[in-house]
């Protein structure tokens, strides 16, 4: 766990959610109202939040509420990880001030499942409910209806809060949060979003293969292959390199990705015979392709008359040939000609012009491609 510190808190928020959020990103724009008003409170109380996000929305709230029972943002907190099995990422968020117009601060990042057990175990009960009014406030009982209409006295309403039994030992637990924050590990942000999109993409890849271990028969249309629906939220976060990386982290020769007639979604699809026992790749530079300068591919000197000529990969086409290498660059090319029509549109033209940038090698000169090896996990 890290923090970030003296971050722009509405760009940072926005990178984190688009690395976990598909579906209605829209809640953002009510984080960024709760963030806003919090950030011009004189309350110094108000100034940290708590935030997370999950494949289909993101919720804000203030960090003592979420310690306080029977609040709606304790029963939230505690929902997705009771009755889920959504993926959270969570943060703290520390409000500092505005800089250039942006709201600064600090955001901590959370183990979501620990974090559930603290306010589980720590959580106070509040039996009242302070209504705030523009002139003054008055109590009362939890759970009794109000309407928030003007007070005759007390004029208009601007909102409520829940009152702890004991508000002491909110203050105690609340620097008790922050004192675990402070010691947390500073961090860069960059890295910490390029981890949590490799952390999207291995997810999914685990989960496939999963699934297909626990396909007993064939279940595609023809029952010519096993197949599994790539997550939609997946689909939706991902860009065009991530299914490339997906595809090679997934441990099958005859895999392919492709749309399925009469049905929604993208599905990947393996022969009937393929070994399912297999785990995931991870895909990482072999020694050779260590010793290499160049970033993001490889190249081989090809001797001509007259010169030396250059070919080189990018990554997901080096990535693509990890796969599909079998027998030398003669088993190669008939394993992606195999597989061409079961493509989806862009992984057919990553394939096609692997092949025509290999085509011109003789095998000799194919063997020695510094590939990227995929160790198993």
């Amino acid at each position: 766990m890290n923090k970030f510190e003296n971050v722009d808190i509405f760009a940072s928020l926005d990178a984190i959610m688009r690395q976990n959020t598909g579906f209605f990103q829209s809640d953002f724009d009510i984080d960024k109202e709760i963030i806003a008003k919090a950030a011009a409170s004189p309350n110094r109380e108000d100034k940290t939040l708590l935030w997370f996000c999950r494949p289909s929305g993101t919720h804000c709230f203030k960090g003592r509420d979420v310690f306080l029972k029977d609040t709606a943002a304790h029963n939230t907190w505690c929902f997705y990880k009771e009755q889920t099995c959504d993926c959270v990422l969570a943060y703290a968020v520390e409000l500092t001030g505005r800089e250039r117009g942006k709201i600064k601060g600090n955001l901590y990042e959370l183990d979501y499942a620990r974090q559930y057990e603290r306010v589980k175990d720590n959580a106070l009960a509040a039996d009242t409910v302070k209504l705030i009014y523009e002139h003054g406030t008055r109590e009362i009982p939890a759970g009794q209806h109000f309407n928030g209409n003007p007070d005759t006295s007390l004029g208009k309403f601007e909102h409520f809060e829940a009152v702890p039994n004991d508000p002491d030992a909110l203050q105690f637990l609340l620097r008790e949060e922050k004192q675990k924050r402070d010691k947390l590990t500073p961090g860069d942000f960059k890295e910490h979003t390029a981890a949590l999109r490799a952390g999207l993409i291995e997810a999914e890849a685990r989960r496939i293969v999963q699934e297909m271990k626990r396909r007993d028969t064939p279940n595609s249309p023809n029952r010519t292959h096993f197949m599994v629906e790539l997550s939609p939220t997946f689909m939706q976060l991902a860009s065009s390199k991530d299914t490339d990386r997906l595809f090679s982290m997934l441990p099958y020769k005859t895999l392919s990705f492709s749309k399925i007639e009469g049905r929604h979604g993208t599905y990947a699809l393996i022969d009937k015979n393929e070994n399912r026992g297999t785990d995931i790749r991870r895909v990482r530079p072999s020694i050779r392709a260590k010793r290499r300068p160049e970033k993001g591919g490889c190249k081989i000197k090809k001797s001509r008359i007259g010169g030396m000529s250059m070919i080189r990969l990018t990554v997901e086409e080096t990535n693509l040939l990890s796969i599909y290498n079998e027998d030398g660059k003669r088993g190669l090319t008939e394993n992606i000609n195999a597989a061409l029509p079961f493509m989806d549109e862009d992984m057919r033209e990553l394939a096609k012009r692997t092949l025509a940038k290999i085509a011109p090698l003789t095998e000799n000169e194919y063997a020695e491609l510094a590939i990227f090896a995929a160790d198993e996990v």
